[in-house]
């Protein structure tokens, strides 16, 4: 019999456990995947009445020749209450609608592998912070809640994923140890400070922010790429005499990915064709014809996974190799260079910083000074960066480091809390 159902609707993939009286037990959602115990979170949508998830998007994402609406990243707009929708083949989706799109397709999957889950408990992985503005973090709560009860979900209780981490942690029986559990995921970085006892654990301070992975690849598109897409571009209005550029809020959302399926909005997209008649510099017309082939072409997935591919191939080889080749082609796009990895933490390093900074702040709120922490665990696939795991280790000098597994131990600790009261 099944008792709980833990659920880590990530930024980039997501996964669901279930906890019965024998044990934990992660579900294959995706089973065309490399890794069936996660589905991508991604939504394609090629028509009015189509809708693809998980590697499905993927495959049909590219099957389709990239024509459709592609959506990525969708758990970080749930606080950007700027963002009010999106068109989609003519209907109007909030980011609830969206998010609730994946979540109905996610229970469909849930519901096939277990059976109907009505009146189990159902634990919602959220970040410690959506974002660090009291409101907003309000609004996204109050979205992913709305966006729960659209999809069919009952009985849902939101629980803090870095908590769920740290009952999921190697050391939460250890006897009488100092643990920060530092989950570093593709949206957020949340930490979990405790203490452990032979009663459970003792949690004494739990906190985030909004930048992990995601956050590291835009620092690399803001410092290498900008300028390839138009960043620099100077224009002129009809009559009008004043040289014009791009709009800071327009060059802002370059680099984030999850924002790259809007551009397509009629007024994003009538202003970016107006510039090739605005111009002041000929010069700049292919800079131009690669960011209107960027957004025509829907090519924003395959570029990013192609600034995925160098962090990785930057983190995997950091110990031996000190490049890679990064490399985009797609006519009339032509970008190529070789990235130092040196050069790579220097882009990266504000996002760095940030994470630093919030560990230090799970420190102070738990009245900790960081050389009392004996292990310093790691999960998420942002902590396999090295320079992020070197200045975390630096800052908790006597701490040992462990691993728990990067993708499911957040969504294994959801199933296994036990919550108090009623729902």
């Amino acid at each position: 019999m099944i008792e709980c159902i833990g659920i880590d609707f990530g930024t980039t993939n997501t996964c669901v456990a279930v906890r019965t009286a024998a044990k934990i037990r992660v579900l294959s959602i995706d089973p065309g995947a490399s890794n069936p115990n996660l589905i991508r979170s991604l939504i394609f949508i090629p028509s009015r009445r189509e809708s693809f998830f998980g590697k499905n998007a993927i495959d049909q994402y590219f099957d389709h020749d990239m024509e459709g609406r592609f959506f990525q990243s969708i758990k970080k707009l749930l606080p950007n209450p700027e963002f009010k929708g999106t068109s989609v083949f003519g209907t109007h989706l909030g980011i609830e609608e969206l998010i609730a799109r994946f979540l109905s397709e996610l229970k469909n999957r849930i519901e096939k592998e277990i059976g109907s889950i009505e009146g189990i408990p159902i634990h919602m992985g959220r970040p410690a912070r959506y974002s660090l503005d009291p409101a907003c973090e309000a609004l996204a709560v109050t979205r992913f809640l709305h966006a729960c009860e659209l999809a069919g979900f009952k009985n849902v209780r939101l629980i803090e994923e870095p908590t769920a981490a740290a009952e999921n942690s190697n050391h939460a029986h250890d006897e009488n140890s100092l643990v920060l559990v530092c989950d570093l995921g593709g949206g957020t970085s949340d930490f979990t400070l405790f203490r452990t006892k032979k009663a459970g654990i003792e949690t004494l301070s739990v906190f985030g922010v909004p930048v992990a992975g995601d956050s590291l690849d835009s620092d690399f598109f803001r410092t290498k790429l900008n300028s390839h897409f138009g960043s620099e571009i100077r224009y002129q209005r009809f009559l009008s005499n004043n040289i014009l550029t791009l709009p800071s809020t327009f060059v802002k959302i370059l680099p984030k990915w999850h924002h790259h399926a809007f551009l397509r909005e009629r007024s994003t997209w009538e202003f970016i064709l107006n510039l090739r008649r605005e111009l002041v510099d000929e010069k700049q017309k292919p800079v131009l014809e690669n960011l209107i082939t960027l957004v025509e072409e829907n090519l924003g997935y395959k570029l990013h996974q192609e600034v995925e591919g160098l962090k990785v191939a930057l983190s995997d080889a950091a110990q031996t190799e000190t490049k890679a080749d990064f490399s985009f082609r797609s006519y009339p796009i032509e970008i190529g260079f070789a990235v130092e990895n040196r050069d790579f933490e220097t882009w990266i390093e504000p996002s760095v910083a940030e994470i630093e900074a919030a560990a230090v702040e799970t420190m102070k709120l738990g009245h900790t000074d960081p050389s009392a922490v004996q292990i310093l665990q790691f999960t998420g696939g942002t902590a396999k960066v090295p320079l992020i795991r070197k200045r975390l280790k630096s800052l908790f000098p006597n701490a040992v480091i462990t691993d728990s597994e990067a993708f499911t131990a957040v969504a294994e600790g959801l199933a296994q809390t036990v919550v108090r009261g009623a729902f």
